[in-house]
């Protein structure tokens, strides 16, 4: 089986410009893990629920180095306020695995499972983005999918 066979051609992009806000509203209302950024058919980079929580919740090293955030936790109210303004291109993953259309779902799998990543950009030959699969796609394609 190959990752065409698999692969969501209909997924959610978005421009550049994009508010962080809008791509959160967008992700929830189509119950996606993800948004891909995109113009065109060009893919730019990917921003994932992960990277909009990193972005809202202080890391831990910023918490050490400022005690406002021990002194007045509604101070992350007001940075999650911040953050809703950004753009996706400012928070964006730019360093994305893609893979081809004729790639082995088997190895699609296993090069998910070795990064620890839950999907990947499908690019064709011109370096267009044609799809995405995910290991829910992969799981779906081995347990329900008839097997051809």
């Amino acid at each position: 089986m190959k990752v065409s066979d698999l692969m969501r051609t209909f997924f959610l992009a978005v421009p550049p410009d994009t508010t962080l806000r809008k791509a959160n509203e967008l992700m929830h209302q189509f119950g996606s893990d993800y948004i891909l950024v995109t113009e065109g058919k060009k893919l730019l980079g990917m921003v994932t629920y992960s990277s909009l929580f990193r972005q809202i919740l202080p890391s831990y090293d910023e918490v050490m180095q400022d005690e406002t955030y021990w002194h007045n936790p509604a101070s992350i109210e007001e940075r999650a306020s911040d953050v809703s303004k950004k753009k996706v291109k400012d928070i964006m993953v730019t360093e994305l695995i893609k893979i081809d259309p004729g790639m082995l779902v088997v190895e699609a799998g296993a090069l998910m499972a070795s990064r620890r990543i839950k999907q990947m950009p499908v690019i064709d030959s011109n370096n267009e983005l044609v799809g995405v699969i995910s290991f829910k796609d992969i799981t779906w394609g081995f347990l329900i999918k008839p097997l051809t």
